[in-house]
């Protein structure tokens, strides 16, 4: 008796695209997605790719129209529903390069709706790469499984965040001191 595949398959390549996406939507893909794909991730005509657009849930695609730098993804099934997430913000203050990546990967993989990068009087570092920054919330995304991306705000001051803090909405805060 032969099995039955998994569907969609759990090796198939995840992906993050800007298209809204739906049943039969073709989605373009060229430039890094397109390298990742193609060399690394050698798909070829009729494999599954799973895409998600932040909005509309994860859904299937097929490999179609494949060529050297570039190929399109014809859209299947749906394969998740669009994420509920909890509206969790993470604020923290800009650290070091490789520890802000880590914050925001760990903030996706949590589950957080919103990064708000926060000014402080004692930061080290007073600006960020947010384009960067977004990078990696993305590829979090894609590698834990979320249908859904947090939004990344642009870096405040403190005094300006507490001053502009929605009513109604509550603050925890860290306070090392014990106070």
């Amino acid at each position: 008796m032969t099995a039955t595949p998994a569907w969609p398959p759990q090796s198939a390549p995840r992906l993050h695209v800007e298209t809204l996406l739906d049943e039969g939507v073709a989605v373009p893909v060229d430039g890094n997605p397109a390298h990742y794909l193609i060399s690394v991730m050698r798909v070829k005509p009729g494999d599954i790719v799973l895409l998600f657009d932040g909005r509309s849930g994860e859904w299937a695609a097929r490999v179609r129209d494949l060529r050297k730098r570039d190929l399109v993804l014809e859209c299947v099934e749906r394969t998740k529903p669009p994420e509920l997430v909890p509206d969790f913000w993470l604020c923290c203050a800009p650290i070091k390069k490789g520890r802000i990546d880590l914050i925001a990967e760990k903030a996706c993989e949590l589950g957080v709706a919103r990064l708000q990068p926060v000014l402080t009087r004692r930061a080290v570092v007073d600006r960020l790469n947010l384009d960067r920054l977004h990078a990696h919330l993305v590829e979090a995304a894609e590698q834990c499984g979320r249908t859904a991306l947090p939004e990344l705000a642009a870096m405040v001051k403190l005094d300006a965040l507490l001053r502009d803090w929605p009513a109604g909405r509550r603050l925890f805060f860290a306070d090392e001191t014990g106070g």
